[in-house]
């Protein structure tokens, strides 16, 4: 989902006047470096669940722009920009019903002879930089297969821009649970977005529709897979980053209502009620009665629909204590 120019100089202009500062203009003019993927850099130790729910609620109450967060970074998450969560060298095109080589697309420690993968859409893709660190500390090789408004439900999707039926997602379905079966994938994470509308005019993708799609996918994985179904992030109405940028000595501005920002989880939830599965609830990951856009001194999301990948790299421990049984489990 990309952000049209006239919203992103909007952004620029409001942060330029609520930083007040030198060098703005360069930063108007500079592309947000790409994220590289996986590195020989130090993994870095997991975070705990308690951690997290202890930064989420000091962050209620925060007002004053961390230090840490650059007027480059702000302006990098203002807008949905494809590079801010898909990985390099594997971000399939509309058309694209396959892939040839899933090189490009192997992350976590990619010499184990463990797997697990990844599906779903952009809002699956977005969590990569946390199956990363998992893979890399738990010793798993981790296979990303998500295309852009491919979710991770056995539906037939519309695309919105080719304006019809995305046929070329009914195909990749069909791909990467081929993939699944002769990578002997042991646990497979679901994660994507549902707005009820994945069907596209006319139709609508209830949550139970949501629910008996999903649970579907997850039957059709090889017996003894694991699976984790990741819940949908808070809905936002304006770009976080814009608004923190307008708002840098009082984020409590940006910090929306649980009750608007928190999605009807009960489609990922029950497919896992369903199936047997591992439901993975993040609504306090994000909230607490409202739910901040900096928390832990750093941004929560990248434009409206993603969270940024630093935020899911801080969560990545979490989702390992969740997945630490299958983890460990023997093959």
């Amino acid at each position: 989902m990309a952000m049209r120019f006239t919203a992103r100089t909007a952004a620029v202009v409001a942060m330029c006047a609520a930083m007040l500062l030198a060098g703005c203009q360069a930063a108007v003019t500079e592309r947000p470096d790409a994220p590289q993927g996986p590195s020989s850099a130090p993994v870095p130790a997991a975070v705990s669940q308690a951690e997290v729910l202890d930064a989420v609620k000091a962050a209620a109450t925060l007002r004053d722009l961390p230090s840490s967060i650059s007027s480059n970074e702000l302006l990098a998450a203002s807008g949905d920009y494809t590079e801010q969560w898909s990985i390099r060298g594997c971000e399939p095109g509309l058309e694209q019903s396959r892939l040839d080589d899933i090189g490009p697309c192997v992350l976590g420690d990619t010499t184990s002879e463990r797997t697990m993968a990844l599906v779903g859409d952009s809002a699956a893709a977005m969590w990569h930089p946390a199956l990363d660190l998992i893979g890399k500390r738990a010793g798993w090789r981790v296979l990303a297969l998500t295309k852009s408004n491919c979710g991770p439900a056995s539906l037939t999707y519309y695309q919105w821009q080719l304006k019809r039926a995305y046929t070329e997602c009914d195909d990749w379905q069909d791909w990467r649970m081929e993939t699944i079966r002769q990578e002997k994938a042991e646990i497979v994470v679901l994660a994507g977005f549902f707005d009820g509308g994945n069907q596209g005019p006319g139709k609508d993708t209830t949550p139970q529709v949501w629910r008996d799609a999903l649970a579907k996918t997850i039957r059709a994985l090889p017996e003894g897979t694991k699976s984790f179904v990741l819940g949908a992030i808070p809905s936002r109405s304006e770009s976080p980053a814009e608004c923190v940028a307008s708002n840098t000595t009082d984020l409590t501005r940006c910090a929306v209502p649980a009750a608007e920002a928190l999605p009807d989880q009960s489609g990922w939830s029950g497919a896992a009620e369903l199936t047997g599965q591992t439901y993975v609830d993040v609504d306090a990951w994000f909230c607490t009665d409202v739910c901040p856009a900096v928390i832990a001194d750093q941004l929560v999301y990248s434009g409206r629909f993603h969270i940024a990948g630093g935020y899911a790299e801080y969560l990545s421990g979490s989702i390992e204590e969740i997945m630490s049984p299958a983890l460990a489990a023997r093959s």
